[in-house]
Formats: C-alpha cells, sequence, structure tokens
C-alpha cells in the first residue's frame, strides 16, 4: 500500500498551520522600518526544522509579549523571509523570484541553517541556465563571492559566466566597476579569466578609481597622495597579476609609468625579467591563463581540472591544490579530428602517458589515466597507478567528484588493436562508450553506456 496519499494530507494539514496559525507562540518581524512584516509561527516547528531556531529560541536575546515570543530579523526582507517559512513549515520552495533575490535567499538559508534549502536552490539555477543581465549577474556575483565555501556551486557558476564572457561586463558597459572587492579579486585569480594580463591591468586601474572618487582620472596628473591611495586599493590584487606575461612594450608605455603601485621587490623582479629574460625570479610564477596556453586551450577541461588530475597522478591527498607538476599537450580532439580508432593510433601511439576525457551531454566529463604508452599491443598493460575518474564540468568540489584506481594490476590497461581500448576490461571503453567496473575501485558513471559532445587526448609530460 503506498503511503503517498498519507504524506500528501500531511502537507495539506501543514500548510493550513503555515496560513492560518491562530495558536501560534512566536511572532518575527522580517526587515525593519516600513518595510518590516510580521510573521506568525509555532516554536515547536521552527526548532524541530531548524537548529538555529533550536538555539536562537532558547536564548536571551529574544523577548516575550505575554505569552508570545518576539523574534527580529531585521537583516532578512519581508518577501525572502516569506519563502523561508513556507519551505520551513511544508517542505515546499517557490523561486519563482529575479536573480538578486535569489542570492539574498541563499544568504537567509545559510543564517538558519538550511543546508537542504541551499543546495536545492543552488542545483535548481545551474539546471534553470537562464539568460540572466549583466547587471543582475554582477549584483548576485557579488554576494556569491561573499560566502564561496557555503554557495561554492553556484559561485563556482557565476565566476565562469563572467571569466568566459568577459567582454559582456568590461568592454562598452563598464559594469565591472560595480563588482564588488571580493568578486573582482576572485575572478583576477581565476586561471580560466579570458582576459589579456595588459588588459587586466588597465581595467583593475579603472576600477580602482571608480572606488575612489577623489582621485583623478588621468593617471599622468595624480600626485603622491593619490598613488597612494590607489596603491592600497589595488595591493591584494598584484600578486595574481602575470606581469612576466606581459610584453615588453606594453610594460613600457602602461606599468613603467606607474611603478610606484607596485611593491619595489615585484617592479625590481619585472625589469630584471624584461632585460635577462632567463633570470630566475623570486616571486611566486603562476601560470598561464588557459585562454593564452600555447598549445591551444582545451574545449573540456579547465587548468582547475589539470591541477586536479595531476594531483591524482602524484597520489597527493591536497585535492585542490595548484601546482603545476605535468604539461598537459593537446594530441587529439574529437570534433576536429575524428572519433574513429585511426586518427587515435595516428596522433596517440606511443606518446607516453596520456590522459583521455569526455564531455557527455549533461555536462559531465568522465576520463581516465594511462602512464604506459597505447601501442595497439593486442594485451593488457599492467600498472598500480592508472585510474579512471568524473567529475561536473562547472562544478568542482568533493560532491561531484569520484576517482576510482585500479584495482586488478594485470587488468590496468587494455591495449587493443582494434576498437576495444579500455581501462580494465570494460571499467571505461574509449570508443565502444560503456563504464562498468570489474578492474577499478568503483564505477564513474551510473549508466552503462554513454554519449559523447566531444572527447580529448592529452600527453602528460612531466616538468622539471
Amino acid at each position: 500500500m503506498s503511503s503517498e496519499p498519507l504524506l500528501n494530507s500531511l502537507l495539506q494539514d501543514l500548510n493550513k498551520l503555515y496560513k492560518d496559525a491562530d495558536d501560534y507562540d512566536v511572532i518575527i518581524q522580517a526587515g525593519e522600518g516600513l518595510k518590516s512584516e510580521d510573521f506568525k509561527a509555532h516554536s515547536n516547528i521552527l526548532r524541530v526544522r531548524s537548529t538555529y531556531f533550536k538555539a536562537a529560541l532558547s536564548s536571551n536575546w529574544i523577548k516575550k509579549e505575554g505569552d508570545i515570543t518576539v523574534f527580529k530579523k531585521p537583516n532578512i526582507k519581508p518577501n525572502i523571509f516569506k519563502i523561508i517559512l513556507k519551505y520551513i513549515y511544508t517542505g515546499i520552495i517557490s523561486l519563482d523570484v529575479n536573480i538578486v533575490d535569489f542570492g539574498e535567499l541563499l544568504v537567509a538559508a545559510d543564517e538558519i541553517n538550511l543546508v537542504e534549502l541551499i543546495n536545492h536552490i543552488q542545483n535548481y539555477i545551474v539546471k534553470l541556465n537562464k539568460e540572466w543581465t549583466e547587471k543582475d549577474i554582477i549584483k548576485c556575483f557579488n554576494i556569491l563571492s561573499c560566502h564561496q565555501e557555503a554557495f561554492n556551486i553556484l559561485y563556482v557558476y557565476f565566476r565562469e559566466m563572467i571569466s568566459k564572457n568577459p567582454e559582456r561586463f568590461f568592454n562598452d558597459s563598464n559594469l565591472f566597476i560595480e563588482l564588488e572587492n571580493n568578486a573582482f579579486l576572485s575572478l583576477i585569480q581565476n586561471d580560466d579569466f579570458d582576459m589579456e594580463e595588459i588588459e587586466i591591468w588597465d581595467n583593475l586601474l579603472k576600477w580602482a578609481i571608480s572606488k575612489n572618487p577623489t582621485v583623478n582620472s588621468n593617471t599622468l596628473l595624480w600626485e603622491s597622495d593619490e598613488i597612494e591611495i590607489i596603491k592600497l586599493t589595488i595591493q591584494e590584487f598584484i600578486p595574481y597579476i602575470r606581469f612576466f606575461q606581459i610584453s615588453s612594450q606594453n610594460y613600457y608605455y602602461k606599468i613603467r609609468p606607474l611603478s610606484a603601485l607596485l611593491p619595489k621587490e615585484v617592479d625590481e623582479e619585472i625589469i630584471l625579467h624584461f632585460l635577462i629574460p632567463e633570470s630566475s625570479q623570486n616571486s611566486k610564477m603562476l601560470p598561464r591563463r588557459l585562454s593564452n596556453l600555447s598549445n591551444g586551450p582545451s574545449n573540456i577541461i579547465k587548468l582547475e581540472h589539470i591541477y586536479l588530475i595531476s594531483n591524482w597522478i602524484e597520489k597527493k591527498q591536497e585535492t585542490f591544490s595548484k601546482v603545476p607538476q605535468y604539461e598537459f599537450k593537446l594530441l587529439l580532439r574529437g570534433n576536429r579530428d575524428g572519433f574513429d580508432v585511426k586518427s587515435f593510433r595516428e596522433k596517440c601511439y606511443d606518446k607516453g602517458a596520456t590522459v583521455v576525457v569526455f564531455k557527455l551531454r549533461e555536462n559531465k566529463i568522465i576520463g581516465g589515466y594511462n602512464p604506459i604508452s597505447w601501442g595497439g599491443s593486442g594485451r593488457y598493460l599492467l600498472t598500480d597507478d592508472s585510474f579512471i575518474f568524473s567529475f561536473h564540468q562547472s562544478i568542482l568540489n568533493s560532491s561531484t567528484i569520484m576517482l576510482s584506481r585500479v584495482k586488478n594490476r594485470k587488468n590496468a590497461i587494455y591495449d587493443s588493436t582494434n576498437n576495444s581500448h579500455s581501462f580494465g576490461e570494460y571499467d571505461l571503453e574509449i570508443f565502444k562508450k560503456k563504464c562498468r567496473n570489474r578492474d577499478y575501485e568503483t564505477r564513474i558513471h551510473e549508466n552503462g553506456d554513454f554519449e559523447i559532445e566531444d572527447y580529448e587526448v592529452f600527453q602528460v609530460i612531466k616538468k622539471e
């Protein structure tokens, strides 16, 4: 017998209790001043549904008016709290709001410690894939960048939206000047930020001037106090600008006249770099941004994925460390070179260690690392170091990552002579497009068969 009708009846009763709380013992005042609104609620339901309310309603920072507890939440707007209260009572969430309200809703849910609701909202927005206005994207990203850990899924989603199409925000519209400090810094820190380094420098100055209206917009006319103001404004951004990847001409005309903005040691090392290019710098050398990689950017993986796979190769524990131990040299791209065995044989045989990655239709990436050369030997290759993996293309956190190392070393890699190249006997079959589980720890894709939009193969070269 199904319990669904009983659950529906329970939800209907709770909804009535939410709408007509005539026996309430709590009044929550959301918002402040003329924009505040009172919400009637029941303390038992609030305590059961939220650890925040369980602690708050038993503390000394609330007041009572007779038998009624009055609880003030001036930092949460009434329209936002109404959504949250309905969710607390019924488990139903109304998400017909604009993107800025989504941001405020997430902040409120985080404060009230509704983790399940936070994850639901983030995944809903990502799957919605709506075309937001540039202004709303900036407003929401400002909120998300102040809560990067709590809202990591959505933070990464919007950061990539801006990073991949910076011209939408940085060119004619100049909307980027509305970015708050944390938001702009997170873009400049991002290796995927698709902008030339000199343009980043120019826009950083423009942004800093907009934050300090007393500073002259003409840098040639700056007085010493104006230089100090801008220097202070941009100081935390400086370590994340790849000065060594700026041309000598751009350095001479655009950076050298403003060298007083840089720490002395950074300025000296930049000069040394241009005078003696083979010299070794003491400053931390950041890798080139993805858009500027010499062997052409991948259409599937990003630098953060390369760092992740590199750490797996090294068998390191720090999953998200950004130390570029390996160069990934693109050998084959399916949409460019073909999806047939002949192309794979011509471009990928006898190349040493390789990584194969597949872009699936649901924005999922699956792949495998082969530490031994493919060569068409027609036999199994023995190794303890191969692995297969999966993760979401846009959302990279522990909940979306799956790593499966080889457990049957004798069957680690099948080096086929035809179309049966695979990791294990059939844990990841490259051309038959099948994922099952036998010779590796776990299955990396829930469905046995998979459809791909593209695939790429990289030669993995250890850096000296």
